[in-house]
């Protein structure tokens, strides 16, 4: 665990070396509630075999009051009240990566909150990413769509992972929250994909099915989009473990983490 002190916050990264880092960073933020530590364990430490797997250095960093400063206008936490720029902060823990071990791609995943803070990096830092993940999240819906760059964005290639039976950030769109705190109204995860698919002047939709509960849409081109519908799944990363029945069910199909390996070519 690192600690820096970071405009007067001190902010805690995890970093996961293998033993001969590579060129590529993966930066994995965790949901709400949880931190870096709670996200290696829900994820039953496939991230970690990853980083072996792949010599990618992969670093999960914490949120302040156990959030990011997302993307949405409504986010009623800590971390909001408080104006923290996780924009920077993220920004600062690439340039503190590179500079140590030597990477120099940089790809995000995100779960739910996180996954909302990764659609931020995709506006309010353009550029900086060269793939990102999102998993159970959606982009929000009219004016709940609040990077402070709208128009910012710079195609980037975008893998979507959300399950059709998501009781936090539902499917087709509609109200989001937690714990019966709203976080606004949100898209849908084939809308949002798709408008990923347009900003990236991707070729048409392809589906497909690689396995039995799941469909893939692939938008071809030099910055693909996916999205892979987990049919009766709930708000959760497939990682081959049993988690909270409030999450909605899991899926044993596929490892989320060898899917994300493939996608930005660890």
């Amino acid at each position: 665990m690192t600690t820096v002190e970071f405009q007067g916050q001190k902010r805690k990264y995890t970093v996961v070396a293998p033993e001969n880092p590579g060129p590529n960073l993966l930066l994995f933020l965790h949901g709400s509630l949880q931190n870096g530590s709670v996200l290696r364990r829900f994820t039953a430490g496939t991230f970690d075999e990853l980083a072996e797997r792949t010599g990618t250095v992969v670093v999960y960093p914490d949120g302040v009051g156990r959030h990011f400063n997302d993307s949405r206008a409504i986010l009623p936490v800590k971390t909001r009240e408080l104006g923290i720029d996780d924009v920077a902060f993220l920004c600062h823990v690439v340039d503190t990566i590179h500079h140590e071990y030597g990477t120099q791609r940089t790809f995000a995943c995100g779960y739910s909150n996180g996954g909302q803070m990764v659609i931020r990096l995709l506006f309010d830092a353009p550029g900086l990413l060269d793939g990102a993940c999102i998993f159970a999240s959606t982009l929000g819906s009219g004016a709940n769509h609040a990077p402070s760059n709208p128009d910012g964005y710079k195609p980037t290639p975008v893998l979507m992972m959300h399950g059709t039976a998501d009781p936090l950030a539902p499917y087709e769109g509609g109200e989001a929250g937690i714990m019966g705190s709203t976080r606004g109204k949100v898209t849908s995860a084939p809308w949002t994909a798709q408008r990923f698919a347009e900003l990236n002047g991707a070729g048409e939709v392809v589906v497909s099915r690689p396995f039995d509960d799941i469909e893939l849409r692939t938008w071809p081109g030099k910055n693909p989009v996916e999205l892979w519908t987990m049919e009766g799944v709930g708000h959760v990363i497939p990682s081959g473990n049993e988690l909270d029945a409030r999450l909605g069910p899991n899926t044993d199909s596929f490892i989320a983490a060898q899917v994300v390996e493939d996608f930005f070519g660890l």
